[in-house]
């Protein structure tokens, strides 16, 4: 028993040894570091590039998007999944949080910060039973990604073991404060390992030429809209003639709104115009290519940031469904996972959280007609069951009953006709626990005959679709 005992320590001290020789004292948010000043000359940062429209809108599509989706807390029961609507957990995650955060804004905000960050962070604040009271949102730039080399306690008296994951967070007048994982609610964004990478870093090459055009379209129309012109002064002129000269010509010219207006010269001048046209700078073509380049970075596709150029009619529809399954579904497991863990606890009694994404269907009442009509005729939904889903009130226990569409019939039925009473017999008025007749001379014949019937309708209904 001893050396069963010896030999699971060791086990377990092997492991520790090993998560913390194969990775950092601090685990790195990303592989790639800030440029500064990118290539375009501008220097790109979580907060200078939100100021792009691209950047703004994909951002706000994914945080809005989950947020506003049903979360509630589940547990499986004799009829499927039931709501847990008086758990304190489905409290925190579909209504509020904490006293200063609802769960929309509570869900936008970690989801921006993963987006910009790569990290998204709110402490678990517990009740004197231990059990989730509150949760606070921390700014990433706050929190240090931390591996203990050896057991202590957070502020909360929790255990961190050696080798865990903790969070170092920055207080008022250089304090730290130490938080465990277990009291840490950490939406990771994209990324390799136990700290999500940094979306800014990798795509800031991209970013800051988006910067730079924006920049340079700015500062072209502010300066005229024109191409940038030189005055040529056939005859000298003083200093302070020069000064009036200039002042007269941006007053009369400079600006987007003088664009336009004929140029009166006095001094035997002339003008010659410098530089690029608009046009030639193609800078309308690269604002459009930038807009598919950010959105590639965020995995947004461009008709949900307003960029319908490749939208038509017919691929709306597929590309409506391609974004949820491709941009929004991935977060919102994220999101899941780390409740499901961090929320309830060792002892979980089967609960879990589910984010219903059938609250995109909200705008579009053609898709849910669809849907519930589907599920009605199946036998699947109630009208109970679908109003409850509209959020209107029920109609009684008439409206609890399942039916099927009547012209779903088994195959039996096909051929022979609705099962009842055959030859004068009711088949209801024999019990099922009288024994088994046995068979008379002339079934085996009478079975035949009935199987030969059976192929016949079958060689029928094949005949008739193959016509068809």
């Amino acid at each position: 028993m001893f050396d069963a005992f010896r030999d699971r320590l060791a086990e377990g001290l092997m492991a520790v040894a090993n998560r913390m020789t194969t990775e950092y004292r601090h685990p790195q948010a990303s592989r790639v570091s800030n440029p500064g000043r990118t290539l375009a000359g501008v220097a790109v940062t979580p907060d200078t590039a939100i100021t792009i429209a691209t950047v703004w809108a994909c951002i706000r599509y994914l945080s809005q998007t989950v947020a506003v989706l049903p979360w509630h807390v589940k547990k499986d029961g004799k009829n499927g999944p039931e709501v847990q609507s008086s758990h304190g957990v489905d409290y925190l995650l579909w209504k509020r949080p904490s006293k200063e955060w609802s769960s929309f804004q509570f869900r936008e905000t970690l989801m921006a910060w993963a987006l910009r960050h790569g990290n998204g962070i709110a402490e678990i604040e517990p009740d004197q039973a231990g059990r989730p009271f509150a949760m606070w949102p921390i700014h990433p730039d706050r929190v240090r990604f931390c591996r203990s080399i050896e057991a202590e306690e957070d502020a909360y008296g929790t255990v961190i073991e050696a080798g865990d994951l903790f969070y170092e967070i920055d207080g008022v007048g250089g304090n730290k404060t130490t938080l465990a994982a277990p009291n840490v609610y950490h939406l990771r964004g994209f990324g390799e390992g136990p700290v999500g990478v940094n979306v800014m870093n990798y795509a800031a090459q991209s970013i800051g030429w988006a910067r730079a055009a924006q920049l340079y379209g700015a500062a072209f129309f502010g300066n005229g809209a024109t191409p940038s012109t030189v005055v040529i002064n056939k005859k000298p002129l003083k200093a302070d003639g020069l000064k009036r000269q200039r002042a007269e010509f941006e007053n009369m010219y400079k600006g987007p709104y003088k664009a336009g207006r004929t140029a009166h010269i006095d001094n035997d001048a002339d003008i010659k115009q410098l530089g690029l046209d608009i046009d030639k700078t193609q800078l309308i073509e690269v604002h459009q290519f930038l807009v598919e380049e950010i959105c590639r970075w965020f995995g947004v596709p461009p008709h949900k940031v307003q960029h319908l150029l490749r939208a038509t009619f017919t691929n709306i529809e597929s590309q409506g469904i391609e974004v949820v399954v491709d941009s929004i579904a991935p977060w919102v497991k994220r999101f899941e996972d780390e409740a499901e863990y961090k929320l309830f606890g060792q002892n979980r009694q089967k609960l879990y959280t589910k984010i219903d994404m059938r609250g995109l269907m909200r705008g579009d009442a053609a898709a849910r007609g669809t849907y519930y009509k589907m599920m009605f005729d199946t036998g699947a939904y109630s009208p109970n069951r679908i109003l409850e889903l509209e959020d209107e009130n029920t109609i009684g226990p008439d409206g609890d009953i399942h039916v099927l569409n009547g012209t779903y019939r088994t195959l039996e039925q096909t051929i022979e006709g609705p099962i009842g009473p055959t030859n004068g017999v009711d088949p209801a008025a024999t019990s099922s626990s009288d024994p088994a007749p046995t068979p008379e001379d002339g079934e085996n014949e009478a079975a035949q005959a009935r199987l030969a019937r059976r192929l016949d309708a079958l060689e029928q209904l094949m005949c008739e679709h193959a016509d068809v």
